[in-house]
């Protein structure tokens, strides 16, 4: 390890290196400068923001990294840094508020999914070496008085270099960043950081009172009624054949039915955390607050209080974020098997039941990166597929195929689930509606997965599928006529709230598909 390392050499080691972590935000630059610009201006340009930056990163390590702070800070930077970048290199994923909430609800088993080759020998690299170095480099500090004085000429310094360019360019750059806002969450470590200390806000904010917007809901129609809500996961809108997909025949089995696919259905939210929460409120994603949606009754409680039998058949990894909380009845699997487990509890209930249900199928789906392990082997009917986490290392086309086998399954199941329904017809008017809770991003761009803030994410993350089957053949066909108007998670509630015929002040017919 280095031996007496003096503080301005650190200082030059570990701006060297936030300037190589912070490789997405420059390259962000040059390519947003290169939208308008020859390759010589943006390269310029980059390269003078990248001197200011440095200047500033001087000045905030020369008042902060004093010595009992500057091994824990820097290990610390290092750290978030190093990580971050490795999941933005890979992934394309910003790590804001959200992401990081996803990790947090991130189990055990989902999170293995992620661990590569390459994770570890970014880990190894990129982390624990340049850690270790910082733990056992032997600092070498001049006494008090030479040490502030050299801090404060270098911080003079930087300052000036800063100013000047800063004087000089600023009409440049301040009308390229009012366009290209999203560059700084690229910054590392300052937008982790950043989104750390909004996540810490939320999660130590004191819960608002519950208030029990259903209690006065009520219910007067007779007939028995049959609703089934699948709530996928993970899938997007691009990949569906019944919406014009043709690579592969992704709805083999429901394309056999009289069912009618929405073409522009959108999401709440980028993320499960997100998206299931709001389409179970009575919000809408415009005026849509966490904390405001998780201290009032949902969809599901309203339900309960007419006296619908209301179920939860759980299978995603993540669960039901906390919307099931007050369903009596619940059945949380946590993806230990395939979807057909729920399906199968859901249809054994269809078969059985005598009085009105709502139940609500939160699947699996076609969570990543590992979409090859979302179907059995018989569904690996699309070909050849990418049977790693490691989504880079394959080609697009076997990451298309993997991903469809997940979407085949799933249709396979949807199928199965109409022809229970269909049995029960003569008794009970029925329905099934599936959507997704978000899109993916398969590769397009060097984007993977979901996540992304909604004002950035690719459309892809953000279209996703919607289908509904109904026994009522007259609503059904009237759907038919506006299966291509751009409908939205926002009309989940009231619908099914309408489908059952429940009365309350926060039904909006506006919102009603079955209206």
């Amino acid at each position: 390890m280095a031996k007496n390392l003096s503080f301005t050499k650190f200082l030059a080691l570990f701006l060297a290196y936030l300037l190589f972590v912070n490789f997405a935000f420059f390259k962000g630059v040059f390519d947003g400068f290169l939208e308008q610009n020859s390759p010589i201006f943006s390269a310029f340009f980059t390269i003078v923001l990248a001197v200011m930056l440095l200047s500033i990163l001087c000045v905030a390590i020369c008042l902060f990294f004093v010595p009992f702070l500057l091994k824990p800070l820097a290990v610390l930077a290092v750290l978030i840094s190093s990580t971050s970048l490795f999941f933005i290199l890979k992934y394309g994923v910003i790590i804001d508020k959200d992401m990081l909430l996803n990790v947090f609800n991130t189990d055990t088993k989902e999170a293995f999914s992620y661990f590569g080759f390459d994770l570890i020998f970014a880990l190894i690299f990129a982390v624990i070496l340049p850690i270790a170095f910082i733990i056992f480099a032997d600092l070498k500090y001049e006494n008090f008085k030479t040490e502030l004085k050299n801090r404060a000429k270098i911080c003079s310094l930087c300052l000036a270099v800063f100013a000047l360019i800063f004087a000089l360019s600023s009409k440049i750059f301040i009308p390229f960043f009012r366009e290209h806002k999203e560059l700084r969450f690229y910054t590392l470590p300052f937008y982790p950081i950043y989104s750390s200390v909004k996540l810490y806000k939320i999660l130590t904010q004191k819960p608002l009172p519950f208030l029990d917007i259903a209690n006065n809901a009520t219910i007067d129609e007779a007939k028995k009624k049959i609703f089934v809500l699948v709530v996928g996961e993970t899938q997007r809108s691009a990949n569906y054949s019944l919406n014009g997909y043709t690579k592969n025949d992704t709805n083999f089995y429901t394309k056999h039915q009289n069912i009618v696919s929405f073409s522009q259905f959108y999401l709440c939210g980028t993320s499960t955390i997100v998206s299931v929460p709001c389409m179970f409120s009575d919000l809408k994603r415009a005026d849509y607050d966490a904390r405001i949606a998780k201290s009032r009754a949902n969809l599901t409680d309203f339900t309960q209080k007419v006296g619908i039998k209301t179920l939860w058949f759980d299978n995603n990894s993540g669960g039901c974020q906390g919307v099931c909380e007050r369903v009596k009845n619940v059945i949380d699997l946590r993806a230990v098997s395939y979807d057909d487990e729920i399906f199968n509890e859901a249809k054994n209930l269809i078969k059985t039941t005598d009085e009105s249900v709502f139940i609500v199928l939160h699947v699996q789906g076609s969570h990543g990166p590992v979409y090859f392990k979302g179907y059995p082997d018989e569904f690996k009917k699309f070909r050849p597929t990418c049977d790693t986490a490691e989504l880079n290392k394959c080609d697009f086309n076997t990451i298309l195929n993997t991903y469809d086998n997940t979407i085949l399954y799933q249709d396979f199941l949807q199928n199965e689930l109409i022809n229970a329904l269909k049995e029960r017809e003569s008794e009970f008017e029925t329905a099934m509606f599936f959507l997704s809770d978000h899109g993916e991003s398969l590769g397009e761009n060097g984007i993977y997965l979901h996540g992304l803030p909604y004002a950035i994410a690719p459309n892809v993350q953000k279209h996703v599928p919607a289908i509904i089957y109904l026994s009522d053949k007259t609503t059904l066909n009237r759907l038919k006529t506006i299966k291509d108007k751009e409908l939205s998670h926002d009309y989940v509630f009231s619908s099914v709230l309408g489908f059952f015929g429940i009365k309350t002040k926060f039904y909006d017919e506006k919102f009603d598909l079955f209206k």
